[in-house]
């Protein structure tokens, strides 16, 4: 069978990361193939090799006739393949129609005629009947967006269609509507990729599932044949896939006394749909919080920060969560963010001056930066937790990855907090500097301080935490000791403890 695109031998390297590791895998006319695997595994490289957004660090994508290049994705839109991403970037200030007119026919060609207008509108009006196609993007509700994103990548028309977690925001219409997409491309003789981590979107969408383990293919099959026992196990190889962790001795000598509730939350809702009933952590304690892309591990983290609005009973230290994120800071709480370059570092000041931001926050906007940083006081700190750099003076952005994290959690714990809300504070740092993190964050909790920590590797929490509670679409499903076996956190995260065997199901695209 003809293949319309696919990856040759293909490894993507980041720095201290090899993403993909020697991936061959085709794609063809008519397929619908799911990319699965944990946190980490290379689903969303592989989709961005596929779709021009990151070249081969080696290895080349081929198509029918052979090697090609794609340098950039206007390239690959050239060649009839698009990529929807988790959540599709949208002009705000346009209406719903002309967003999918711009996506369609780029910002130069304007917005066109009427039979543009009309055809524009019509799909619109078709995948989002509630809504009006002049409705300026911004005014949608988060599904809607997604919906519209899905409307505009289908205006162009697509032969090979890449979707990255497309159900995650759309709720229980999310598989019917996908569905209706990938028909529409495989009935013109096009082929979808989708990654997700839902398995109910592998019954009911894919024809094909493809594994991946730390960025290598370790399976490649039609659906039909392999059942969600099967894949869970390949999810966990090489992870002690069913037998109970032993903790490490570093870990077992951190062991204190468990204190009172630090954060409380009963009855948890938020817009963007988190629904919470109950969840403690305790002065102490590290509750590791288990999740797949999309379960809601950020937006917890967001409103245990103070950043997110929402409904139910959330308090701290006997009291109402404080309604402000800069109050949160204030009263004690800290937070690293995921995205270290974009929410967390200041890349044009120093080592020092990202440490004093701290001293800011917690004191008073108005009290403004110092002339000169206090070399005295950024030196304690930098030797306290083990930064290294030449100078308090130099660039931020000119230590390693790890150190700008260490520099962060040392920000963040320096002014002795009561909680730490710390959401991938290890993402992007080598086997060392992770360990360096792991005794701050171990020090902190065994000083009295109380943790939520969210990882996006199972094993890091099981290192850590005192307890693992799973997050999945949004709810708290099940809280763990730290010593439960991979295979089971996977089972629950995926949703393969709600699924027996899988069933070749095309016969609903």
């Amino acid at each position: 069978m003809s293949r319309l695109i696919g990856l040759q031998d293909v490894s993507v390297r980041y720095p201290g990361t090899l993403a993909l590791d020697g991936v061959t895998l085709d794609v063809h006319p008519g397929d619908v193939l799911a990319v699965v695997g944990a946190n980490g595994s290379g689903k969303t490289t592989l989709l961005s090799t596929l779709t021009g957004q990151r070249a081969p660090s080696s290895g080349t994508l081929v198509d029918a006739d052979g090697p090609i290049t794609l340098r950039r994705p206007a390239q690959a839109l050239q060649r009839g393949i698009a990529l929807l991403p988790q959540e599709p970037q949208l002009a705000p200030t346009l209406s719903a129609w002309e967003n999918v007119v711009i996506g369609s026919r780029g910002l130069a060609a304007g917005t066109g005629g009427r039979r543009v207008r009309n055809e524009a509108r019509r799909l619109v009006a078709e995948a989002l009947p509630h809504i009006d196609p002049d409705a300026s993007a911004d005014t949608l509700r988060k599904a809607d967006r997604a919906v519209l994103g899905l409307v505009r990548t289908l205006a162009r028309q697509p032969r090979v269609l890449a979707l990255d977690e497309p159900t995650a925001v759309l709720g229980e219409s999310g598989v019917r509507v996908v569905s209706a997409a990938t028909k529409q491309v495989c009935d013109s003789g096009g082929a979808v990729v989708l990654v997700s981590h839902r398995l109910r979107d592998i019954v009911q969408l894919a024809t094909r599932v493809a594994v991946l383990v730390d960025g290598r293919l370790v399976h490649d099959s039609p659906v039909a044949d392999v059942s969600v026992e099967d894949l869970v196990d390949r999810l966990a190889s090489g992870r002690g896939a069913s037998a109970p962790i032993e903790r490490s001795a570093a870990h077992a000598s951190t062991q204190v006394a468990i204190g009172e509730p630090v954060l409380q939350v009963r009855q948890l809702r938020t817009a963007d749909g988190l629904r919470i009933e109950n969840l403690v952590v305790r002065a102490g304690e590290i509750v590791g919080i288990a999740g797949l892309a999309g379960s809601g591990r950020s937006r917890l983290c967001r409103v245990a920060a103070g950043m997110t609005k929402h409904g139910g009973s959330v308090g701290y230290l006997g009291r109402p969560l404080p309604r402000t994120a800069m109050a949160c800071r204030r009263s004690g709480i800290a937070y690293v963010p995921e995205d270290r370059v974009r929410e967390a570092l200041f890349a044009t000041l120093s080592v020092a001056r990202n440490l004093e931001v701290g001293d800011v926050v917690r004191r008073s906007l108005g009290a403004g930066l110092a002339a000169v940083p206090s070399r005295e006081r950024a030196s304690k700190v930098i030797a306290d937790y083990g930064v290294k750099t030449a100078s308090p003076r130099s660039e931020i952005t000119s230590l390693s990855g790890g150190n700008q994290q260490r520099t962060v959690l040392a920000r963040e714990l320096m002014n002795t907090p009561t909680l730490l809300v710390a959401d991938e504070p290890t993402q992007g740092v080598d086997r060392t500097g992770r360990s360096a993190l792991h005794a701050m964050i171990r020090s902190f909790a065994q000083s009295g301080g109380g943790v939520l920590l969210v990882s996006s590797e199972f094993e890091e929490l099981q290192e850590l935490a005192t307890r693992i509670c799973v997050l999945r679409d949004g709810e708290l499903i099940a809280e763990l000791p730290p010593t439960t076996a991979y295979r089971e956190l996977v089972s629950l995260a995926t949703g393969a403890d709600n699924y027996g065997q899988i069933e070749n199901t095309t016969d609903v695209l």
